[in-house]
C-alpha cells in the first residue's frame, strides 16, 4: 500500500527494502551478475519479473529502489526506468503500436519525440494526426479512427508551452479504447500527475527536472502494473537498461526533486512576470501568466506552481537572438532543461538550425525565440545577466 506521504519523504524513504545493507544511502551495485545460491534460484529469477538480484540487464537493486520512488511520485502501480527517455518513449511506442496503426498527437512535439515518429510512418506505415491547437477538444475527438491505437500529449509541450486538458484528453481515450500516453518531462511530478486524470501512462526524460542536476540521462515509464511489464519484457529482449551508477545518482537527484522544482518555478514565474515589461520581448510563453491561452487549463492541472519552463521571442530577430545568449554569464547555453543551473537556447540558430523553415512554423520556433531552462539560482542575478542579454541584442546588427 502506498504511503500518505508528501513527495520529499516519499522520495528519500520509498524503496528502502531494495537496500539488503545497513548503510543509510543504498550503495551501487555495480555488477552485471549476481551469485546464485542454489540452482533453483536460477529457474526463479529466469521465470519473475524484473528481479533485482540477477542479472543487470533483466534487473538491480538500485534500479528497482528508484522505481519504486517514481512509481509513488507519478501515483502509478509501477515504474521502469531506461537509458534515456527516447529509449522510454521508444518502448512505449514498440510494445503497444504496431504496423498501420493510427496515432494522434500535437503538431508543436518535442524534435526527438517527432523523429521517432517520422521512423514509423516512413518504416511501419504508422498514420499520424497532428493537432494544431491542443486546448481544441474537438480537434481531439475528430482526429479518432477506428484504428487510432494511441493519444500522445505533451504537458506543457515541448517548446511552444502550449497545455492541454488531461482529463478531457484522457476521458476520449476511454471512450474509445486509445491507451493515453503523457510526455511528463516539463512538468515533472510535482506539478503534474498524468495518471490522476485518467491517463493510461506518464513518460518523462529523467535527465531533465527527476535527476535535476545535468549528470545523468535516463527514462521512465509509469503506469499499470501490466502495461510497465510489458515494456519491461522489451527492455530484457532489447537492451535500454539504465546502469547502476545511473540509477543510484538519479535516486540521489530524486530527494530533492520537490525542492528544486519549486524554487525554480517560483524564479519562473517571477522572471516570466518581469519579462512581460521589457521593451525587446514581443511574447512571453508562461502558463502561469494569465496571459497565456492555456492559464486556466494549467491552474486546474498543475500543483504548486506552473514549472520552469519560459518561451520569450526578441522583436529583433535572429541576429538579436544569438547576441542575447552569448552575452550571458550566469545562465548557460545548452540545449536541455531542468538541472539547477539555468540554461537558455536560441532554437533557430542552435537545436532548429537546418530545421525546414515550414516544420519551424510549425513547431512555433520564431528567428527570435528563446527557450529558458530557469534553474535555482538567485533571482536578482538572474535578472542582472538577462539585461546583458538584451543590452547585446540592442547592439546586434
Amino acid at each position: 500500500m502506498p504511503k500518505p506521504w508528501g513527495p520529499t519523504t516519499t522520495a528519500i524513504h520509498a524503496g528502502k527494502h531494495f537496500n539488503p545493507t545497513r548503510a543509510v544511502t543504498t550503495p551501487i551495485f555495480q555488477t552485471s551478475v549476481f551469485e546464485l545460491l542454489e540452482n533453483r534460484e536460477g529457474a526463479e529469477f529466469a521465470a519473475a519479473i524484473e528481479p533485482p538480484a540477477f542479472y543487470t540487464r533483466w534487473g538491480n537493486p538500485n534500479s528497482s529502489e528508484v522505481e519504486a520512488v517514481l512509481a509513488e511520485l507519478e501515483g502509478a502501480e509501477r515504474a521502469l526506468v531506461t537509458a534515456s527517455g527516447m529509449a522510454a518513449f521508444a518502448l512505449v511506442f514498440e510494445a503497444f503500436l504496431k504496423a498501420g496503426d493510427h496515432l494522434v498527437a500535437p503538431a508543436a512535439i518535442y524534435l526527438g519525440t517527432e523523429q521517432l515518429i517520422r521512423r514509423w510512418e516512413a518504416q511501419r506505415g504508422l498514420t499520424v494526426t497532428w493537432i494544431q491547437n491542443t486546448l481544441d477538444l474537438d480537434e481531439w475527438a475528430a482526429a479518432i479512427r477506428p484504428e487510432t491505437r494511441m493519444i500522445w500529449v505533451e504537458t506543457p509541450s515541448n517548446p511552444t508551452l502550449a497545455l492541454t486538458d488531461l482529463a478531457a484528453v484522457a476521458a476520449l481515450g476511454k471512450r474509445h479504447g486509445i491507451r493515453t500516453v503523457a510526455d511528463n518531462t516539463f512538468p515533472s511530478p510535482i506539478h503534474t500527475k498524468p495518471l490522476r486524470f485518467g491517463f493510461d501512462l506518464s513518460v518523462a526524460s529523467a535527465t531533465k527536472y527527476l535527476a535535476g542536476h545535468s549528470d545523468v540521462v535516463a527514462g521512465v515509464i509509469a503506469g499499470s502494473d501490466a502495461d510497465v511489464v510489458a515494456c519491461w519484457h522489451l527492455t530484457k529482449v532489447m537492451g535500454p537498461t539504465l546502469d547502476p551508477m545511473a540509477a543510484w545518482l538519479l535516486h540521489r537527484g530524486l530527494k530533492t526533486l520537490a525542492l528544486r522544482v519549486r524554487r525554480a518555478s517560483d524564479n519562473a514565474q517571477a522572471l516570466a512576470q518581469w519579462l512581460l515589461w521589457q521593451p525587446h520581448v514581443a511574447r512571453v510563453d508562461y502558463p502561469g501568466l494569465p496571459t497565456h491561452p492555456g492559464h486556466e487549463v494549467a491552474a486546474r492541472q498543475m500543483e504548486t506552481g506552473f514549472g520552469a519552463m519560459i518561451g520569450f521571442e526578441l522583436r529583433a530577430g535572429l541576429r538579436a537572438g544569438q547576441c542575447f545568449c552569448e552575452a550571458l554569464e550566469v545562465i548557460t547555453r545548452g540545449v536541455s532543461l531542468g538541472g539547477v543551473e539555468s540554461l537558455i537556447q536560441h532554437p533557430a540558430s542552435m537545436s532548429h538550425l537546418k530545421t525546414a523553415p515550414e516544420v519551424k512554423a510549425r513547431l512555433g520556433i520564431s528567428d527570435g525565440l528563446l527557450r529558458f531552462s530557469v534553474g535555482i539560482e538567485d533571482q536578482p542575478d538572474l535578472i542582472a545577466d538577462l539585461e546583458k542579454g538584451f543590452q547585446a541584442a540592442a547592439e546586434a546588427r
